[in-house]
C-alpha cells in the first residue's frame, strides 16, 4: 500500500484555481456594479424603491452606457420657459420638451423619469430651462419644486409699498420687511444715476416677470433694476441732458406724469405742461405729489382722492403746491411710455389742464388761468 505524501492532488489544484478564478469573477462583477450603481446614481439620481431589481439592473446599465448622451449639453441657446399643466400626462410632457428641442432622447428621458420616480411627482407650473441644459439638468429642474416659476406683476404707478403688499401672495419666498428694506437703500450705480438716490423708488420698473420661488431679494431687485436700463436707452438720456434734467430728476417727473395720466397718448402733453411750469418757476400743483404725502389711510388706501383743500396745505417736501421745482424724489414707478414723454415731450405752450367733464380720462389743456377756470365742470365749478 502506498502512503499519502501529504501534497494535494492535481484534480485537488485545478478545483481550488477554479473556485478562486469564479471567485475573482464574482468580486469583481460585484464590485463593478456597485461602482457602476455609485456613478449612476451620481449621474442621475436615487432609484424609485419601487422598482424590481431586475429593472433596476437593466436601466442602470443602459444609463452607464449611455451616461455620455445623458451629460451632453442641450442645442438650445436661450432660456426657455416650461409650462406643465395641471393633470398634464406624462407623454404630453416628455412630447412637448422634445417639440421644443429641450429634450433630445424621448425614450431615454422617460426611462430616467421612471427611475428617479420623477414620473409619479412633476408637479404643474412654469420651469425656467437654462439654455444649453443637458438631460440630467432637465431632470433635475422638473423635480425641483422650488425651480418652478411664478409670476409677478408690478403695475404701473405703484409706490414701493404696493409692490410688497403683492408679495405674501405671489409664491416667492420674500417677505415685505425684507423686500422694503432692500429698496429703502440708496442706488449707488454711476450706469443709472449720477449721485446716490433716496431709495430704489422709480427704478422698480413696471411689467411682468417669471422667478423661480426661491428667487433672492437681490435677484429679484437686480430684474426690476435692469428692466429699467434696458428701457432708459442712451437717446432718451440725452433728450434728458438737454432738458437740463438728471437721469433722477426724469425719473421723479416721470413718475408724477404716471399718475396723472390715465391715458398714454396724452403723456407727452403732460409732460410738456410741467416741463413748461418748470422752465418758467411755476410750482408743479400736481396732485398725486399731495396723495403720495398722505401716505397709507384704511380709510383711502395709498391714494386718497379727491383731495380737500386742507389735503393741500399739508407740510411735505413732496407737496408741489407748496414747493418749488421736483420733489426729492419719485412718488411711483413710472412705466416706459412715461419715461419716453419726459425725453420726447409735445412741443406746446400749455401751463395747465384738468380731467374732462365726461369720465373718459382724458384732459383739456390751457395757455392760462382763465381759459383753466372755464374748463371747469359745471356740477363742481372746479
Amino acid at each position: 500500500m502506498t502512503e499519502p505524501t501529504g501534497k494535494p492532488t492535481r484534480h485537488t489544484v485545478l478545483r481550488i484555481t477554479v473556485i478562486f478564478f469564479l471567485i475573482c469573477i464574482a468580486t469583481l462583477i460585484f464590485i463593478g456594479g456597485q461602482l457602476i450603481r455609485q456613478q449612476v446614481r451620481e449621474l442621475v439620481g436615487n432609484p424609485d424603491p419601487g422598482l424590481r431589481s431586475s429593472q433596476l439592473v437593466f436601466l442602470e446599465t443602459t444609463f452607464f452606457i449611455k451616461q455620455s448622451k445623458i451629460s451632453h449639453r442641450g442645442d438650445i441657446g436661450q432660456p426657455r420657459d416650461f409650462i406643465i399643466s395641471d393633470g398634464e400626462p406624462l407623454d404630453d410632457v416628455i412630447n412637448d420638451l422634445v417639440s421644443q428641442g429641450l429634450v433630445t432622447d424621448r425614450a431615454l428621458f422617460r426611462s430616467m423619469l421612471i427611475y428617479t420616480g420623477a414620473d409619479r411627482r412633476i408637479l404643474p407650473g412654469k420651469y425656467l430651462i437654462s439654455g444649453g441644459s443637458s438631460l440630467r439638468e432637465v431632470l433635475f429642474i422638473l423635480q425641483d419644486a422650488s425651480s418652478s416659476l411664478v409670476d409677478f406683476v408690478i403695475l404701473p404707478g405703484w409706490r414701493k409699498e404696493e409692490i410688497a403688499e403683492a408679495l405674501p401672495t405671489s409664491g416667492l419666498n420674500i417677505s415685505i420687511e425684507e423686500f422694503l428694506a432692500k429698496v429703502n437703500q440708496p442706488i449707488n450705480d454711476p450706469d443709472l444715476v449720477g449721485s446716490e438716490t433716496l431709495s430704489l423708488e422709480g427704478f422698480l420698473t413696471p411689467g411682468n416677470y417669471s422667478f423661480r420661488r426661491d428667487v433672492t431679494i437681490d435677484d429679484l431687485i437686480a430684474a426690476f433694476v435692469n428692466r429699467f436700463k434696458q428701457t432708459v436707452t442712451a437717446e432718451m438720456q440725452e433728450a434728458y441732458t438737454s432738458r437740463g434734467l438728471t437721469i433722477y430728476q426724469a425719473v421723479i417727473l416721470a413718475s408724477i406724469i404716471q399718475r396723472e395720466a390715465m391715458i398714454d397718448e396724452e403723456k407727452p402733453l403732460i409732460a410738456s405742461v410741467f416741463l413748461n411750469r418748470l422752465q418758467t418757476g411755476m410750482p408743479l400743483q400736481s396732485d398725486p405729489t399731495v396723495q403720495y404725502s398722505l401716505g397709507y389711510s384704511p380709510e383711502w388706501g395709498w391714494w386718497k382722492s379727491p383731495l380737500s383743500l386742507q389735503d393741500l396745505e399739508i407740510d411735505s417736501p413732496y407737496n408741489t403746491y407748496k414747493i418749488n421745482g421736483l420733489p426729492p424724489a419719485p412718488i411711483s414707478n413710472p412705466d416706459s411710455s412715461s419715461l419716453q414723454a419726459v425725453a420726447f415731450p409735445e412741443d406746446s405752450t400749455y401751463l395747465y389742464f384738468r380731467a374732462e367733464c365726461d369720465n373718459s380720462g382724458k384732459h383739456v389743456f390751457s395757455e392760462t388761468m382763465e381759459e383753466h377756470t372755464m374748463n371747469g365742470c359745471s356740477k363742481s365749478g372746479s
